[in-house]
């Protein structure tokens, strides 16, 4: 199957270019019916659901419209079609328990299983962040002269040797090249072709290799089957002849962009999924929660009520609230997926019955409001927090990351009220349990964690209901002093880090009652950020490796997890934070970014690729400039040019160059890596928390949060530092 064996007369030479081709009647080009192919040692079965123009996987290149197939009821006029004797397979897994740090439970299974491709197969087309996969043995990228990722900009030259084309207006993509660098045997190592801006939905675009060379410089050998249909030659085989109008389409359009038929090492397809595709399960289970409520407020009851819970905080309270549930388990728990009527493709979640999802939450009223003994109330702000990864809000009453130092800080310094409910499917509980790790071992399974993170995006929406709506936390005692409300319902702001900005955005995107964010170390596209992920190794590797050994399999894994993924995380979204609001969602949306230079664990690179999407202006300068890897720095991200910056930004907070402290350890870090992989202990010390643990940064996000907020100026001339970067904290 992985093979291709064409015997090719020579009557046009040995390179059978284009110029040998016959001409069709509209400018197209017909096999030369002279030439003959001889396939006698392929498995030309298996043609009917693997592309062979890749021999090293039945998926590669991916994506690929190879896998589609017609649907007039779709937006793109496609639908997924994988086959399942085409998707990677699991194989048995026996783990014990994980080290303390890592925290998953003991993992086996005994089958090898195909991925069941139902789910993906209900797409209209392939994610707007879609990693590019071709498999090309000896290619050098450097002699190649590909685009990387500290120049992104070449990848708009005309003669790029590497580039993805819009196939209708024929605009090139901002793109960056890459090698897997977790595996480097060339068997088994992907060539990855990221966009530097999310693909537009809906569209179709054709990525192109040219000129691929090998270490010594010498042009690689052209696949037979794709030099077939670049060059005309009949391989005699219907199942190879019936694609061949489809690639003279590629080809055409090509030809019309300036890229030469006779230079193609690789060239296919892809069409990215519409906006229905993307958003329509969260955006029919909002639409239809909100109706069942009927302007009432959801409902909630309160269970514990702390006083003095924590320096800086003069009240904690406990409790629960109900949210329709559209899981299919009773109570929606860990493992539910989305409860569907029927096996259609274009079926829309339904609620359980009358069953609810009774959601925690916990909230965190400051000092600086009131001691709830005798000062007088001064009112706060209403906002909601949004929790880091596989983290929790709202079982511990006055512990974990929402009772964290920092933001206490915050609300102690801007009299802020914080909400919080967990991120399920996401959350502490799913790790507990095993089920994240279990899907691991499974992908098939990968539903039972994104389904219920868009429950979970509904729950943090019925949250923010609850804060404003009169009839919710507004009438109750708990949250009154002497009779008066101790916060402003009028509107309510979101504040996330890490996990919390990686879905945060979504969240945004989406919430009917949410208008304005921070997203704290933001992220987008979970393919894009998890090999990148500096614990990754330690924590998620082991189990999704073990159960997938082929490198070809692991990077492809990635790009199928991801067409999911963007149900519920930033990156299916992102486009409605750039001016195309979302049905029956208001259209005033602003989101300010801010990055830690040179993060360990949600790299900075993917947050660059947020600011292009939705148009994010960042503070100038930025870091240590001269210093950075990227020749080019931030390219096409515009600049905040004045101050106060109303639409939506970025600031990149640094936390100083890596210097070792006397006595062992680090302050400060070194640039991200430029490869797929996260950074070590050698990069110095992690700025992850750094930003939201700088003075100067809580009062831009202070000063961002109001109801007619801007992102303000606390940097000055300077780049930002963190207060990391002195020790001290710091404001210009």
């Amino acid at each position: 199957m992985r093979h291709i064996y064409l015997a090719v007369a020579t009557a046009c030479g040995a390179l059978l270019l284009q110029g040998c081709l016959s001409s069709g009647g509209s400018g197209s080009s017909r096999p030369v019916e002279t030439e003959k192919v001889d396939l006698s040692d392929f498995d030309v079965e298996s043609a009917a659901y693997c592309d062979h123009t890749v021999l090293g996987h039945c998926l590669y290149p991916f994506p690929n419209n190879l896998f589609t197939r017609e649907d007039g009821s779709t937006p793109t006029g496609l639908r997924i079609d994988f086959d399942i004797r085409a998707m990677p397979v699991a194989q048995p897994v026996d783990m014990p328990a994980s080290p303390d740090n890592t925290r998953f439970v003991p993992i086996r299974t005994t089958e090898a299983t195909p991925i069941e491709p139902t789910q993906w197969n209900r797409n209209d087309g392939f994610s707007p962040g879609s990693m590019l996969l071709a498999h090309l043995p000896g290619i050098d990228l450097e002699r190649t002269g590909a685009v990387r990722i500290t120049d992104i900009e070449p990848s708009l030259d005309p003669d790029a040797p590497v580039l993805v084309i819009n196939a209708s207006t024929l605009e090139r993509q901002l793109i960056w090249v890459e090698l897997d660098a977790n595996n480097t045997d060339p068997a088994e190592q992907a060539l990855i072709i990221r966009p530097a801006r999310n693909f537009e939905e809906g569209n179709r675009y054709i990525a192109v290799v040219r000129n691929a060379r090998d270490a010594e410089g010498e042009l690689l050998p052209v696949n037979e089957l794709f030099r077939a249909y670049r060059d005309g030659i009949d391989t005699g085989e219907p199942v190879f002849e019936a694609r061949r109008e489809a690639m003279e389409d590629i080809f055409a359009i090509l030809e019309q962009a300036g890229v030469e038929r006779g230079e193609l090492t690789l060239a296919w397809d892809f069409t990215i999924a519409s906006q229905q595709s993307l958003t329509e399960r969260l955006l029919a289970i909002r639409d239809d929660a909100f109706a069942r409520l009927a302007g009432a407020s959801p409902s909630f009851r309160i269970t514990e009520v702390r006083d003095n819970p924590a320096s800086g905080l003069s009240r904690n309270i406990k409790g629960t609230f109900d949210v329709p549930n559209y899981l299919n388990q009773t109570g929606g728990g860990v493992g539910a997926t989305f409860n569907y009527a029927s096996d259609d493709p274009d079926a829309l979640p339904q609620t359980l019955g009358e069953d609810v999802v009774r959601a925690g939450f916990r909230c965190q009223i400051p000092l600086a409001t009131t001691d709830f003994a005798q000062a007088d109330v001064q009112t706060a702000r209403a906002a909601i927090y949004g929790h880091g990864l596989f983290g929790e809000s709202s079982y511990n009453i006055s512990g974990g990351e929402f009772g964290s130092s920092n933001v206490r800080a915050m609300q102690s310094e801007h009299n802020i009220m914080f909400c919080a409910t967990d991120w399920i499917g996401m959350s502490q509980e799913d790790i507990l349990a095993g089920n994240i790790h279990q899907i691991m071992a499974d992908l098939t399974g990968l539903p039972r964690q994104l389904d219920r993170s868009q429950q979970g995006l509904l729950n943090f929406m019925f949250l923010a209901e609850l804060l404003q709506h009169p009839d919710g936390f507004a009438s109750a005692d708990e949250f009154r002093h002497h009779g008066q409300l101790v916060y402003d319902p009028t509107e309510v702001f979101y504040d996330g880090n890490s996990q919390g900005g990686i879905l945060g955005g979504a969240l945004i995107a989406t919430a009917p009652n949410l208008h304005r964010g921070v997203l704290g170390v933001p992220g987008s596209n979970y393919s894009l950020l998890l090999r990148r992920y500096g614990p990754f190794e330690q924590r998620f590797a082991p189990v999704l490796y073990a159960a997938y050994p082929d490198g070809l399999d692991q990077s492809l894994n990635f790009a199928l997890m991801q067409m999911l993924w963007d149900r519920a995380e930033n990156n299916g979204y992102l486009s409605h934070l750039a001016g195309r609001h979302l049905p029956n969602t208001p259209a005033d949306k602003h989101v300010l970014l801010h990055v830690a230079l040179g993060d360990f664990q949600v790299t900075q690179w993917s947050a660059e690729v947020m600011a292009r999407t939705i148009g994010a202006a960042v503070h100038e300068p930025t870091a240590r400039l001269g210093e950075s890897p990227d020749s080019n720095p931030l390219f096409a991200i515009p600049r905040i040019e004045q101050y106060p910056h109303h639409g939506h930004g970025m600031m990149i907070w640094d936390s100083g160059a890596k210097v070792e402290r006397d006595g062992g350890g680090w302050s400060g870090n070194d640039f991200p890596p430029t490869i797929n992989k996260g950074p070590g202990a050698d990069f110095g010390n992690d700025p992850h928390s750094s930003p939201r643990s700088t003075v100067a940064a809580r009062q831009q996000k202070s000063a961002f949060m109001q109801r007619d907020g801007a992102v303000t100026d606390v940097c000055g001339d300077a780049p930002c530092y963190s207060d990391d970067y002195t020790g001290v904290s710091r404001l210009p």
